[in-house]
C-alpha cells in the first residue's frame, strides 16, 4: 500500500506541474550578431588590395504540437566593413562587403500559440581606394536576405 500511495503522489505532482512549466516556458530562439571587420593596404611601386567581409547566417525554428505557447525568434544583426587601400605607383583596390542570411519559422498544429520573428539588421559598408600612378576601384556592398514564416 506505501508503494502505491507514494507513486500515486509522484504522478499527481508530475500532472499538475508538467502544464505549469510548459504553459510559461515557451519556445525562443535569441541570436544577436555584432561584426567589424577593417582592412587597410598600403602599396609604394606596386598594388594595394584591402578587403573587409562579414558574413552572418542564422536559422531559428520552432515546433509546437498541442500546447498553448508562445514562439519568439529574434536575431538582430549589426555589420560594420571598412577598407581603404593606398597605392603610389600601382593599383589600389577596396572592396567592402556584408552579407546576412536569416531564416525563422515557428509551427503550432492545434492550440493556441503567438508567433513572432524579428530580425532587424543594420549595415554599414565603407571602401576608399587611392592610386597615383595606377588604376583605383572601390567597391562596397550589403546584402540582406530574411525569410520569416508562421504556421498556426
Amino acid at each position: 500500500m506505501l508503494r502505491f500511495s507514494l507513486f500515486s503522489a509522484i504522478a499527481t505532482l508530475a500532472v499538475v506541474v508538467a502544464p505549469l512549466m510548459s504553459a510559461s516556458a515557451g519556445q525562443k530562439n535569441y541570436a544577436p550578431t555584432y561584426q567589424n571587420a577593417t582592412s587597410h593596404a598600403f602599396g609604394v611601386l606596386g598594388s594595394a588590395d584591402a578587403l573587409s567581409l562579414n558574413t552572418n547566417q542564422i536559422g531559428q525554428g520552432n515546433l509546437n504540437i498541442g500546447k498553448s505557447v508562445g514562439q519568439d525568434n529574434y536575431a538582430p544583426t549589426h555589420q560594420n566593413a571598412t577598407s581603404g587601400a593606398f597605392a603610389l605607383g600601382g593599383d589600389a583596390s577596396a572592396a567592402s562587403i556584408n552579407t546576412n542570411l536569416v531564416q525563422q519559422g515557428n509551427a503550432a498544429l492545434s492550440k493556441h500559440a503567438y508567433q513572432t520573428n524579428s530580425a532587424p539588421t543594420t549595415q554599414n559598408a565603407v571602401s576608399t581606394a587611392v592610386s597615383v600612378g595606377g588604376d583605383a576601384s572601390a567597391i562596397s556592398a550589403n546584402a540582406n536576405g530574411v525569410s520569416q514564416g508562421n504556421l498556426h
